[in-house]
């Protein structure tokens, strides 16, 4: 049997059978099932693809809306204060000996109060006290001397007013008046050295008697004994610091201020002064001595108050908030502190502003700052009162920025708006 071979290898078949043939209908209607079944899916496919950019879309928005808080601007009274550090000051002085020796008694203890002229320390006063004595006879003697030369000069002096009468008579002789003379002026200058040496030896039982009175260390005024540097047995010069004392008048603060508050830091202007030993107990005061000099390197002025008040917790040396009252505004458009902003433009040039909520995006709107007191500050400009101002969450945001306000009640996550009660 023979075999008959046709085409290539893979297209071989039994010799003697049809081969089967693909209508041109048939073509053309697996065609147009290939076209339509295409279609369909790139419909599909951009149906998907609208779907899926809307929600994403639609997150997006959510995501960017950033949650803050707000709260509405009132208007009402100010007043308008601003703290400075300072410090607390005392009349503190060292107190030492103004004579030498050895320290015998030292009764004066560590936060005792002491009232003036008081014997704070006790130095050996034998030796001044020798001295002392020895300088009291040696006065009297001179003062003796002073009476003798004295009642000498009366008897001299009238001798003299005889000779003078009897010389002028012609009665006595040149030499017997000159002798005369001679004895008058003897007896006055012993009377003028007498004198001399009264004065002398008062003079030094002066000084004797002052150093024995010094022996004893005394308070200058009522103080408190705030440090103890010596003890009896100590051997101490003039100068040497026994004790260190804190008057117990009534406390000072010393506080420094810019030079823009001067005109309101004056002489007579109150102010409450807190500290961190008494809490959030204040103590009022009053401004005395605002210095006469501004200092260069910070452009601030040193003021001095006085404590109307104290308490036996403060001490000189404590750190101070010191609080001024520098006036009163009536009327006042007031928004919380927290809500205001500085921005700075392209030019450099600076504002200061808040942000507003408007139709949820954050609206810029500038202001002036009339004045500050604590957590409040007075402004003017484009805002009246009863308009939302943004408080928390809007520090790094800008004009325009999406926002979602959110009640502080709701917390971080809350999402109900804050609506501002109507002016």
């Amino acid at each position: 049997m023979a075999i008959v071979q046709t085409g290539g290898a893979g297209n071989s078949q039994p010799a003697g059978k049809p081969r089967r043939r693909i209508s041109g209908p048939q073509i053309a209607g697996i065609v147009a099932a290939v076209v339509v079944l295409a279609a369909a899916a790139v419909i599909a496919l951009g149906r998907s693809q609208q779907a899926g950019a809307a929600g994403v879309g639609a997150d997006a928005e959510l995501a960017e809306a950033v949650p803050v808080r707000a709260e509405a601007a009132r208007r009402g009274h100010l007043s308008v204060r601003t703290a400075y550090s300072g410090e607390l000051v005392g009349e503190v002085a060292d107190i030492a000996p103004q004579v030498s020796g050895l320290l015998v008694d030292v009764p004066a203890r560590i936060g005792q109060r002491v009232a003036a002229g008081s014997v704070l320390a006790v130095i050996a006063d034998i030796d001044i006290k020798n001295q002392l004595q020895e300088a009291r006879g040696q006065l009297g003697v001179a003062e003796a001397n002073r009476d003798k030369s004295a009642a000498e000069l009366v008897g001299v002096e009238a001798d003299y007013q005889r000779a003078m009468e009897l010389y002028d008579q012609s009665l006595l002789s040149e030499q017997e008046q000159q002798q005369v003379t001679s004895q008058y002026a003897t007896a006055k200058a012993n009377l003028a050295a007498s004198e001399a040496q009264v004065r002398q030896s008062a003079a030094r039982e002066a000084q004797l008697a002052e150093a024995f009175a010094n022996t004893r260390v005394r308070a200058p005024f009522n103080a408190v004994v705030a440090d103890r540097y010596l003890d009896r047995g100590a051997l101490v010069q003039p100068g040497t610091p026994i004790l260190r004392l804190v008057e117990e008048a009534p406390l000072m603060v010393q506080f420094r201020v810019p030079e823009r508050d001067l005109a309101a830091v004056r002489a007579g202007a109150p102010f409450d002064v807190s500290t961190e030993a008494t809490g959030e107990h204040t103590f009022s005061g009053t401004v005395r001595r605002v210095a006469g000099e501004v200092r260069r390197n910070d452009r601030t002025v040193l003021v001095e108050g006085e404590l109307t008040g104290t308490d036996d917790l403060l001490r000189p040396g404590m750190y101070a908030d010191v609080s001024v009252s520098l006036r009163d505004l009536d009327d006042a458009l007031i928004v919380p502190a927290t809500a205001l902003l500085e921005r700075v433009a392209m030019d450099g040039t600076r504002s200061v502003g808040v942000l507003v909520p408007v139709d949820g995006l954050a609206e810029w709107r500038p202001l002036t700052v009339a004045g500050r007191s604590g957590e409040f500050s007075a402004v003017e400009g484009l805002l009246e009162a009863g308009d939302l101002v943004l408080t928390l969450g809007h520090r790094q945001l800008g004009n325009g920025a999406p926002i979602r306000v959110v009640n502080t009640a709701d917390g971080p996550g809350g999402s109900s708006p804050v609506r501002a009660a109507e002016p």
